[in-house]
């Protein structure tokens, strides 16, 4: 699926979703028989990949697999159940515990066994911090964005209810809880080799004369429970912050699409809480992109012009979504021709000569 947004002044932006295919996690098992130890499998679900971004790292099959021990790839709360009962999540038997890729296969120490009865209801969520609890919900744990990019985690969840040891291994498909922003710059058409057009800042911000306003959420409380796409998974959403996205100089002389680093790492998003930007209402959320670049000529203008441009971007980020903001910078100058101005009078003023004497 993709969605664009195209916006006017010299900086335009525009804004894409896509989506992603299903990746097995692998898996770990144990030998059969009435005193099974839990497992787990994980799949990462349909949700967001995409190219083109910048700074924080995305959580993929390869990304949680590379995680150490000591790290974590994710964590598992688990709540066992008498037979019959219907007591729900909560970390009765499973308290945050740490799951990471070893020798091919899931596996976590020490193991934990399947009873004869009863069933469990599992949550989980990536990465691993060995400070997240539930909070009174038994279903939902805090979460904090990163404020320096290049840290910031791409948070997924993944829930499986009422497992007994005929589940084993207990399936996880984790789903991207947050929304994903990526960017490219361009020029409207390529430039002369005479002028150079330099990239200097990137600022998302809450409004476009104060690069200082905040616009984006700090925390919020994700309900692991809940499933994919679910409209009330984020709740208690709180704090406003904005983002320096880039800081440098980066030429830009092509009308191609371009950023200042390697688009296919995968290694340089940045991840925010879902939010709507898209209202109208005067107390609304607001986001505004806010760039600068310098603009210098080699021949006949010795001065370094400095120019800076703001848009708001009216967009609902989505929960597991893609999106990328493609800048196109530099104004170049257009000639038009109006009209071109008729003779006066259309006919000709009359210069009579009647006599050749």
């Amino acid at each position: 699926m993709y969605k664009k947004f195209f916006m006017g002044i010299a900086a335009m932006a525009a804004l894409t979703s896509v989506s992603c295919s299903s990746e097995d996690l692998n898996s770990v098992s144990d030998n059969s028989s009435k005193n099974e130890a839990i497992s787990f499998d994980g799949y990462l679900g349909r949700s967001a990949v995409a190219v083109n971004g910048t700074r924080g790292s995305v959580l993929d099959k390869d990304a949680l697999q590379k995680l150490t021990e000591t790290d974590g790839a994710f964590g598992v709360f688990g709540n066992y159940s008498k037979e019959g009962a219907t007591d729900g999540y909560g970390e009765n038997l499973f308290k945050n515990q740490k799951v990471f890729y070893s020798d091919s296969k899931w596996t976590y120490s020490p193991y934990k066994y399947w009873l004869p009865k009863g069933h469990i209801d599992f949550l989980a969520y990536a990465p691993y911090d060995g400070n997240t609890a539930l909070t009174d919900s038994k279903s939902k744990i805090s979460f904090t964005v990163g404020k320096e990019i290049a840290k910031q985690k791409d948070l997924l969840w993944a829930n499986a209810a009422g497992q007994t040891q005929t589940n084993n291994p207990v399936k996880f498909t984790f789903y991207h809880a947050l929304s994903r922003l990526g960017y490219t710059v361009k020029l409207k058409e390529k430039c002369s080799d005479d002028v150079t057009i330099t990239l200097k800042s990137i600022t998302l911000a809450g409004a476009s004369n104060d690069e200082a306003k905040g616009a984006f959420y700090e925390t919020g409380t994700i309900d692991l429970a809940k499933a994919n796409k679910a409209t009330n998974l984020w709740s208690d959403c709180t704090g406003q912050q904005k983002f320096d996205w880039f800081s440098g100089e980066y030429k830009v002389n092509s009308s191609t699409a371009s950023h200042p680093t390697n688009p296919d790492s995968k290694s340089d998003y940045l991840f925010v809480i879902p939010q709507d930007f898209s209202k109208s209402e005067p107390d609304a959320d607001k986001l505004y992109v806010i760039v600068t670049y310098t603009i210098q000529y080699k021949n006949g203008i010795s001065e370094v012009f400095t120019n800076k441009v703001s848009k708001q971007i009216i967009q609902k980020f989505e929960q597991g979504k893609a999106y990328t903001i493609n800048l196109t910078i530099g104004r170049p100058i257009d000639f038009d021709v109006e009209v071109v101005n008729g003779w006066d009078p259309t006919d000709g003023t009359p210069i009579d000569i009647d006599s050749w004497e």
